[in-house]
């Protein structure tokens, strides 16, 4: 089957953004440029429905918090007071590229809340063409030591491992523990995600 090229892969990679960095991130930056603290966003955010704390703002700011839509509503309402001129939710999404939308990389989501059409973007188009092969058959071909160590430890052979992880998750073990690192690199950390992927098959194998 075809395979991605560096060039295709930094494409398709570049658009590895999640929504919820994005928001932290302008939302950072009009708190910032109004001279505004932390504290005054929490306390502001109150007022509109929002029982934040210093620490529930960092959080936003730094993406661990995933926001519904209502959420954001109040956020901007709150940031609008802050900066003394109405905040959009199209200024929160702003991002020069894709967005990951539920694992999926969108166009441009800050224009769908402009009213344009929501669309797939060129390089997830790109990565389902060049990878539209039996999903066992690449989680197979891309299982490293991580995936055979499971393997053994289950007491299971790798097809088996390999088949069970694509029915739970789509993809090998190795893939999704990264997916849920989010790029965390600690190793007690991606332990303890291993630790509850293997839960995770050993329940789903009846082991």
């Amino acid at each position: 089957m075809p395979r991605l090229t560096p060039d295709l892969a930094a494409k398709v990679d570049a658009t590895e953004t999640e929504m919820r960095r994005v928001i932290g991130r302008n939302a950072r930056e009009i708190r910032l440029a109004a001279g505004a603290h932390l504290e005054r966003v929490a306390q502001t955010a109150k007022r509109y429905g929002l029982p934040w704390t210093i620490g529930r703002v960092s959080d936003l700011e730094a993406g661990r918090m995933e926001a519904k839509v209502s959420t954001l509503l109040s956020l901007a309402l709150a940031l609008g007071e802050i900066r003394g001129e109405p905040v959009s939710l199209a200024e929160l999404f702003a991002h020069d590229g894709p967005l990951l939308v539920n694992g999926r990389a969108v166009a441009d989501v800050a224009g769908a809340f402009r009213g344009e059409p929501v669309t797939e973007s060129e390089g997830q188009r790109l990565h389902d063409e060049l990878n539209s092969a039996d999903p066992e058959q690449l989680a197979r071909e891309s299982a490293v030591l991580a995936d055979r160590r499971a393997a053994k430890s289950l007491g299971v052979d790798l097809d088996r491992l390999v088949a069970a992880a694509v029915e739970l998750w789509g993809h090998n073990l190795s893939a999704e523990r990264d997916r849920r690192a989010n790029g965390e690199t600690n190793v007690a950390a991606r332990g303890n995600i291993t630790r509850d992927l293997m839960a995770e098959l050993r329940q789903h194998l009846g082991l």
